[in-house]
């Protein structure tokens, strides 16, 4: 079967990092529909950068991208002062900035902002140095079916987060996309724990964003189920229909009864873009901030016609189940 005739319809933006990557791992072709890549996305490249100036304080595009995010009154004419001084010292920007604050040459409120945040960057520095070994991986079983794994530099990058004010900046804002920017903020550090090591996630993002998915003519189609509205596939795989994934608990949280019924009309929408064949999945556990928590089938399932479904348990702790 063609590849364009398949599709992944995704409750939320979030979910779409898993296979992206596992897609690029396999070498299939696929496409995101209604939005950039995962790692293409603003909060989760500004959250990059925090992290790679915190490995690398001389890695200045990373700098550029972070030194006003979030808005730290750093005008045009500073930010200029700090690139004209980089290039005379032939240094990276850090180090530029590291000299000017010792000097009169900028005024004292940006110089008063640039040294806190060195502070910052420094005191990140000294954690990310004191994290221990890479296979210093634990693994705690808090209750029946709920198990953390814990990764020390997965900790860090929420300290980082939180304590630049970063996703303080996406709490306050109003937009309707600001809640999605902090669930995909939450799924780029959820997804550092499977790594050993900051170096070694920040290695593995770098290869991931290297590989050029291009336009290919026959390639899988990812997408949200509200961008899916009026498009048909022949194949279509709905991944993640457990309680609060789906229906979200969020929407049920805001919206009530209402709500139920906005969730239970996109899961129409997505049982209807397939022409041929449909499949259904839920995890029986779900890593969801550093734990692994065992899942709750969507009340969705139960209003399919029981003639029309065919059950399939993957017979795996840490599976699912197809329907």
């Amino acid at each position: 079967e063609a590849l364009n005739s398949m599709a992944i319809l995704v409750r939320a933006s979030h979910q779409m990092r898993a296979f992206e990557e596992r897609f690029i791992t396999l070498g299939l072709n696929y496409r995101v529909i209604g939005g950039p890549r995962f790692y293409e996305r603003k909060e989760v490249r500004d959250a990059l950068a925090y992290l790679r100036l915190v490995f690398n304080p001389n890695d200045d595009l990373a700098f550029e991208r972070i030194v006003n995010t979030p808005k730290r009154g750093l005008g045009d004419s500073t930010l200029q002062i700090l690139y004209d001084a980089a290039r005379r010292q032939g240094t990276s920007l850090t180090t530029a900035v590291r000299t000017l604050i010792q000097t009169e040459e900028l005024k004292p409120k940006q110089r008063t902002t640039l040294r806190q945040l060195m502070e910052q960057f420094d005191d990140w520095g000294r954690r990310a140095q004191a994290l221990p070994p890479e296979d210093a991986v634990e693994e705690e079983e808090l209750a029946p079916g709920i198990i953390r794994r814990h990764t020390s530099h997965a900790d860090l990058a929420r300290q980082v987060l939180d304590e630049s004010g970063y996703t303080e900046m996406w709490q306050n804002d109003k937009s309707a996309e600001a809640e999605g920017r902090l669930e995909n903020l939450k799924e780029l550090v959820n997804s550092m724990e499977e790594f050993d090591s900051l170096g070694g996630f920040l290695e593995h993002v770098s290869l991931v964003m290297d590989r050029d998915t291009g336009e290919a003519e026959d390639a899988v189609s990812i997408m949200t189920l509200h961008s899916a509205k009026g498009l048909e596939f022949e194949t279509v795989f709905l991944p993640g229909w457990e309680e609060g994934l789906f229906p979200s608990q969020r929407t049920l949280d805001e919206l009530g009864r209402a709500g139920l019924e906005e969730e239970r009309r996109l899961a129409y929408v997505g049982l209807t873009r397939a022409r041929k064949r449909l499949r259904v999945s839920v995890a029986q556990n779900r890593l969801t901030h550093g734990l692994w928590q065992s899942a709750i089938p969507s009340r969705f399932l139960d209003e399919l016609p029981a003639a029309a479904v065919e059950v399939k348990d993957t017979g795996s702790a840490y599976g699912g189940y197809g329907y």
